[in-house]
C-alpha cells in the first residue's frame, strides 16, 4: 500500500525554510560559541574550534539545499515547458504536465501552455482541413465535379510506368463538344455550362470502372483508357462515346430538350507521346482533323498533322509580320454595264506580296487567318487602303463608280465595324453609297441571326449590299426575301459553263427569276468569252465582271485604265 504524498511546499515556502536552514542555524551557533568566555581552559579550546567548523559545514549545506530546492522546484519543470513549447512549435505530440507535478506558481503558465497546445492542435485540424479543400479544387472541376487535367496527368503517370513494366499501351481521347459556343450565345451561359455537365454525367457513365475521364478544357473532355488496349478496342470506346452524346439531353433546370455531337481526337501510348503533354497535344492535332473533316467523327493521330501544324504556324507568323510590314496590296477589277461599256463600280481584291512564294491570292492564306484571328486585322487594313484609293481617285476626276468591297464573316458579326465605316468615310470624305460591302451567302448560314441586324446598321449609314458567289450555297427565295440586298453576284462557277451546259443554264435562268421578282440587280461574275455576255445580255444581265471586261490592277494602274476609257470613250 502506497504511503499518502505529502502535499507539495510552495517555491516560496522552500526557500524560507532553506534560509532558515542555512542562515540562521549557523548565526545562533556562531553566536553561541561567540558567547564563550574567552579564557575558557585550554581543553575547551577545540570545542570552540569544532564549533566553528560546524558553522561553515552548516552554511554549505544550506547553500547546497537551496540550490538544490530551486533545481527540483524550478530549473526542472521550466525545462519540462521548454520542451513542451519546442514540440508545440514544431508541430509535435506533446504531453501534458499535471500539476501536482509543479510548483503551485507555475500552474497559471502550466495552463496557459496546455491552451496553446489546444489551440495549435484545433489549428492543425483547420490547416489540413484546408489543405484538402484546396487539393480538391486543384484537383476537381468546380462545375462537372470532374477531375481536373492536372489530376489526369498525375495518374497517367502512375499508368505509364505500369504499362512500361508490362508491355502495353494505353489511349488518350480528346472529345471536344461541337458549338457549345453556340448553345452558350443563343440559349444563354447557364444552358451552356448544363449541357456540359449533363455530358460529363452521361460520359463518365458510359466508360468502364477502370477508365479515368476528366475536364480538359472549356468544350471538351480527355478519357484515358488503361488496360490491354489496342486500337480496335479504342476505336469501339471513341464509337459508343461519340453516340451516347448524340442522344437528345433534357436539362432539368432550363427545361430544354438538346440534341449535340462532338469530334474526338485519339493518341496512343508511347507510339504517340512518350509523356502526357506530347501525348496531349497529339490528341488536340487528332481532334483537330476530325473536326475539319466533319462533325460526329474520331481521328487517330498521324505524324503528318505535326507538320501541317508546323506549317500553319510558320504561316501564321509571316501573316501577323505581314501587316507589320505592310506586305499586303489591294487590286481593282471592273464592274461594267455591258450593253453601254460604262464602268458601275470595282471591287477591290486583296493580295499577299509574300517575300518569298511572291504575289498570293486571298485562297491561299485567308484560311490560316481565320484560324489565327487575323481577319478583323486584316479587313481594317482594307477598309482604311480602299478608302484612300477611292478618295484619291476623286480627286483626280475619276468615275470608278461604286466600290465594293469583301468582308469577313467574323467582322460582320462586329459590332464596332459600322462604327470603323462610319469614321472611314468622314476622314476620308466620302458619300455612304460609294461603298459595296460584299458578303457570301455561308456567311448568312453561320450566322442567321446576327448577319442581318449588321446588315440593318450598314443600311441605316446608306452603304449598298452584295451577297456574293450566290448559287454555290443553300441559295432560297426565303432567305433573299429576308435579307434584300441591292445585287446579287453569280459566281464563276456557274458562268464558266454557259452558253453551252444546259444545267448551268437552268440554274442561272432560275436565279434571275428569284432576282427578278424580289427586284434586286444581278452582277455576273468571271465573264471571259463573249458568248458568254451575249448570252447574259439575252438574259436581261447586264452588269458583268470577268477578264474580258477588264483583269485585276493594282490601284495606279486600274487609274490609269480609267482615265484612257474616259478620255477616248471606248466601250468595252
Amino acid at each position: 500500500m502506497k504511503s499518502p504524498r505529502l502535499p507539495s511546499l510552495s517555491v516560496r515556502a522552500s526557500l524560507l525554510l532553506a534560509v532558515l536552514a542555512a542562515v540562521l542555524v549557523p548565526a545562533l551557533l556562531w553566536l553561541l560559541a561567540s558567547a564563550l568566555p574567552r579564557s575558557l581552559p585550554a581543553p575547551a579550546a577545540p570545542w570552540r574550534a569544532a564549533v566553528l567548523l560546524l558553522v561553515v559545514v552548516q552554511g554549505v549545506a544550506g547553500a547546497l539545499l537551496v540550490l538544490g530546492l530551486l533545481s527540483r522546484r524550478l530549473e526542472e519543470p521550466l525545462a519540462r515547458l521548454t520542451e513542451q513549447a519546442l514540440g508545440l512549435a514544431g508541430l509535435r505530440p506533446v504531453a501534458t504536465l499535471a500539476p501536482a507535478e509543479l510548483a503551485p506558481e507555475l500552474a497559471p503558465l502550466v495552463q496557459g501552455m496546455d491552451e496553446v497546445r489546444q489551440r495549435v492542435g484545433q489549428l492543425q485540424g483547420e490547416l489540413q482541413a484546408g489543405r484538402a479543400r484546396l487539393r480538391k479544387a486543384a484537383m476537381y472541376d468546380t462545375l462537372t465535379g470532374l477531375p481536373n487535367r492536372t489530376l489526369l496527368q498525375e495518374l497517367f503517370g502512375h499508368e505509364a510506368a505500369s504499362a512500361r513494366r508490362q508491355g502495353r499501351s494505353l489511349a488518350l481521347l480528346r472529345i471536344g463538344l461541337d458549338r457549345l459556343d453556340t448553345v452558350s450565345d443563343t440559349l444563354g451561359h447557364s444552358v451552356g455550362e448544363e449541357l456540359l455537365t449533363g455530358m460529363a454525367h452521361r460520359l463518365a457513365a458510359t466508360l468502364r470502372d477502370a477508365d479515368f475521364l476528366c475536364r480538359g478544357g472549356d468544350d471538351d473532355f480527355l478519357v484515358l483508357l488503361a488496360g490491354p488496349v489496342g486500337w480496335d478496342r479504342v476505336a469501339s470506346a471513341a464509337e459508343r462515346l461519340l453516340r451516347c452524346v448524340e442522344q437528345p439531353l433534357q436539362l432539368p433546370r432550363s427545361g430544354q430538350l438538346l440534341g449535340a455531337s462532338a469530334s474526338i481526337g485519339i493518341a496512343m501510348y508511347p507510339s504517340d507521346g512518350a509523356d502526357f503533354e506530347s501525348l496531349a497535344r497529339a490528341a488536340s492535332l487528332a481532334l483537330q482533323r476530325s473536326r475539319t473533316l466533319g462533325r460526329g467523327l474520331y481521328s487517330f493521330y498521324q505524324p503528318a498533322l505535326d507538320q501541317a501544324l508546323r506549317e500553319r504556324i510558320d504561316a501564321e507568323r509571316e501573316l501577323a509580320l505581314a501587316l507589320e510590314r505592310d506586305e499586303f496590296t489591294l487590286v481593282y477589277q471592273p464592274m461594267l454595264d455591258a450593253r453601254s461599256g460604262r464602268v458601275v463600280g470595282c471591287e477591290a481584291l486583296l493580295r499577299w506580296q509574300h517575300p518569298r512564294r511572291g504575289l498570293l491570292a486571298p485562297a491561299d492564306f485567308i484560311d490560316t487567318a481565320r484560324q489565327c484571328r487575323l481577319m478583323a486585322d486584316i479587313d481594317a487594313w482594307v477598309l482604311e487602303a480602299a478608302c484612300a484609293e477611292l478618295a484619291r481617285w476623286l480627286g483626280q476626276g475619276l468615275a470608278p463608280g461604286r466600290l465594293a468591297l469583301n468582308l469577313s464573316v467574323q467582322q460582320a458579326r462586329n459590332p464596332a465595324l459600322s462604327e470603323a465605316l462610319r469614321d472611314a468615310l468622314e476622314r476620308h470624305a466620302l458619300v455612304p453609297a460609294m461603298l459595296e460591302l460584299e458578303l457570301t451567302e455561308d456567311a448568312f448560314l453561320d450566322d442567321p441571326d446576327g448577319v442581318p441586324r449588321a446588315l440593318a446598321r450598314w443600311r441605316a449609314l446608306g452603304l449598298g449590299l452584295t451577297v456574293d458567289d450566290f448559287g454555290v450555297g443553300y441559295s432560297s427565295l426565303s432567305q433573299l426575301k429576308r435579307l434584300r440586298p441591292q445585287r446579287l453576284k453569280i459566281d464563276c462557277s456557274l458562268v464558266r459553263g454557259l452558253p453551252h451546259d444546259a444545267e448551268d443554264r437552268a440554274l442561272a435562268q432560275a436565279m434571275f427569276a428569284m432576282a427578278a421578282a424580289l427586284g434586286i440587280e444581278v452582277l455576273a461574275e468571271g465573264v471571259e468569252t463573249p458568248a458568254q455576255q451575249q448570252w447574259l445580255l439575252a438574259q436581261g444581265c447586264a452588269l458583268q465582271q470577268g477578264h474580258l471586261h477588264g483583269t485585276p490592277l493594282p490601284a495606279e494602274a486600274f487609274a490609269a485604265w480609267l482615265a484612257s476609257r474616259t478620255r477616248d470613250h471606248v466601250p468595252a
